[in-house]
Parts: C-alpha cells; structure tokens; sequence
C-alpha cells in the first residue's frame, strides 16, 4: 500500500541506519587486555575535593576498579591508569 501511494513513500522515510556488515571485537586472550572506562557525573565534592569517579571494568573477568579524582580531564584519567 505505502509503495503505490506517493504521498506515503515520500513522507514515510526509514528512520534507522539500513543493516550493514557486523564486525565483532576479539574476545580477549588475558586479564586487563581490554579495558571499559566510565565516569560519573559530579557529585558533591569529598573531603579531599574529588567530585568525579572514574570506573575501570576488565572484559573479561568483569573486575571492577572505581577511583575519585577531582577533575574530569585526559590528565586524570592517564595518571589514574
């Protein structure tokens, strides 16, 4: 119906991206190899002045590390590591 009809296939556009090749990520052969960072948004500052979380999670044996810091910078996140 909405083929034949050219109001209908002018206006109904896709709204999703069309299916494409999947490329899938290597598992990882060891602990640590692969790596997910994640921040919090600020929070009240601590008694030491961090306002930010930085969340380390292994992918492969889901070891998480959370460490505060007080500024949310390429810095921070490469002294933290």
């Amino acid at each position: 119906y909405i083929q034949s009809c050219t109001q209908c296939s002018k206006f109904n556009i896709t709204r999703r991206k069309p299916p494409g090749l999947l490329q899938p990520i290597e598992p990882p052969n060891e602990v640590f190899q692969i790596l997910g960072l994640d921040r919090w948004r600020p929070t009240t500052p601590s008694h030491d002045g961090n306002r930010y979380v930085l969340v380390i999670t292994d992918r492969l044996s889901g070891y998480v590390i959370a460490k505060a810091s007080p500024t949310n910078t390429a810095q921070d996140t490469a002294r933290i590591l």
